[in-house]
């Protein structure tokens, strides 16, 4: 896994399991790419980046195993024109790589500079397939990635106007030689980075905002198929008393990748007093976006998170405990997690658990309720006298004695479930209706027969939407 810190010795590491990592730079190797170095193809992993230094000269690295001997290095052709390895992907043909191209060999001028798409198969032998003007400025270089499909090739380039505004395109080719422009959403917005699971699409970016030095908000963009895109549904910022629950504005997702039927995306959030930490998404659909808990996950521990990779039922990171613009190997730190549930692969007959959403046991000071996977539910309660004093049901000491139980279904949205309770409650009869429905702040709303019974705290949360939970 190289690093992409341009200020260090670039170093290419490799490992069987994620837990021990091994120095696998191929001799010769000055630089990496700059957005993406490594890809792979059945047992082949391809390397970009830079042998020589003052204007590396961009080649390729292949190898069948990992990494303990390299192939190459493969060297593009000598070009009159200064040209740096950005990103490659891996298909059946061989590598596509992208070269950022400035004219001669002085100073680079970024509002005069092209992307160039190369194939370069194991033999070596490379072609140049397509070449497309993308200015950048100082903060915000010309850059691009590639997405390579069994029907279908894309090319996503990050490019600005000269007056600095956002110039991004999308481009499709069936052959990787005949390239053609797709649309984009709307004008005006920044697009980072796409990845594709099945048949959807998605798109990660922002909102441009010229009023402070082009910050901008985060947005995700979807597509099935050859439908349009439509706008996902605002980025979830986390919730208290998480780290890292900040305003969407001070979020930033970096890296985005398919996994299991879904998709996961990582990144940072920015405080008020410019303290970060590392930030997680889950996605479904690609359409709306769970942010994991930062604390629990130990993202709390990293600046940020930098780039992913899914293998088998794992989600592998790379992050760094300092500001990655200025860290060097020493300050990685590799994290490993499970897939979340619900991104797991299944089959396509296989459906969602419709109340995934409230499984588990919900406290509050005097009553809980535990739900099931099946929406059996199970409602305890303190019935305000002690055993000692008073025939069943009462309470043992702090052991709630008061029982009900019903079970569960979807209500109209997928933040709501509705039943039947079927025992009688204080001020409730036997087959009173009940309505559950998720609130902010890791809680949920338990209203019997139009009744409010309070706000009930998330399975293992201390404090619930402003108040402390109890057992």
């Amino acid at each position: 896994m190289p690093t992409t810190s341009l200020d260090v010795p670039q170093k290419v590491f490799a490992s069987r399991d994620g837990i021990g990592w091994r120095d696998r730079t191929p001799e010769g190797m000055s630089t990496a790419a700059t957005v993406q170095s490594l890809a792979a193809h059945g047992s082949t992993t391809w390397l970009l980046g830079g042998q020589g230094f003052s204007t590396a000269r961009a080649a390729l690295w292949t190898t069948d195993s990992d990494g303990a001997s390299w192939k190459g290095p493969m060297l593009l052709p000598r070009s009159r024109d200064t040209e740096i390895p950005v990103s490659v992907a891996a298909g059946e043909r061989g590598a596509l790589v992208v070269t950022k191209v400035t004219p001669g060999r002085g100073k680079p001028d970024e509002q005069q500079a092209s992307l160039r798409l190369w194939l370069v198969k194991k033999s070596g032998h490379s072609t140049n397939l397509f070449e497309t003007p993308c200015g950048g400025h100082e903060g915000s270089e010309a850059t691009a990635e590639v997405l390579v499909a069994d029907d279908i090739f894309h090319l996503l380039t990050n490019c600005t106007t000269r007056d600095f505004r956002p110039a991004d395109q999308l481009f499709a080719s069936r052959d990787g030689r005949k390239w053609k422009k797709e649309p984009l959403p709307h004008n005006g917005n920044r697009f980072d980075h796409l990845a594709r699971n099945g048949d959807t699409m998605v798109l990660t970016g922002g909102l441009a905002d010229d009023s402070v030095e082009h910050i901008t908000e985060p947005h995700t963009w979807y597509r099935e198929g050859n439908s349009g895109w439509h706008t996902g549904a605002p980025l979830d910022v986390g919730r208290l008393p998480d780290v890292g629950v900040v305003p969407r504005k001070s979020q930033e997702m970096l890296a985005v990748a398919p996994a299991g039927s879904g998709f996961v995306a990582i990144g940072s959030a920015r405080a008020a007093d410019n303290s970060a930490v590392g930030a997680l998404w889950f996605s479904a659909d690609g359409k709306k976006w769970t942010k994991q808990p930062t604390r629990a996950n130990g993202f709390d521990k990293l600046r940020s998170l930098a780039t992913l990779t899914v293998w088998k039922q794992k989600v592998v990171v790379l992050g760094s405990r300092r500001a990655w613009e200025t860290s060097d190997p020493a300050n990685a730190r590799i994290w490993i997690g499970d897939l979340a549930r619900g991104s797991r692969s299944h089959s396509p007959t296989a459906t969602p658990r419709p109340l995934a959403r409230f499984v588990g046991t919900w406290s509050w000071s005097g009553a809980s309720i535990t739900i099931k996977d099946d929406g059996s539910f199970a409602y305890r309660y303190l019935t305000m006298v002690q055993c000692s004093e008073h025939a069943p049901p009462c309470d043992k000491g702090s052991e709630m004695g008061g029982k009900a139980s019903g079970v569960l279904h979807e209500g109209r949205t997928h933040d709501e479930a509705v039943g039947t309770v079927v025992e009688a409650l204080p001020n409730a009869p036997a087959e009173s209706s009940i309505t559950i429905s998720r609130e902010p702040y890791m809680a949920i709303d338990i209203t019997i027969n139009k009744m409010g019974y309070g706000l009930f705290c998330e399975p293992g949360a201390n404090r619930c939407a402003g108040h402390v939970g109890g057992e």
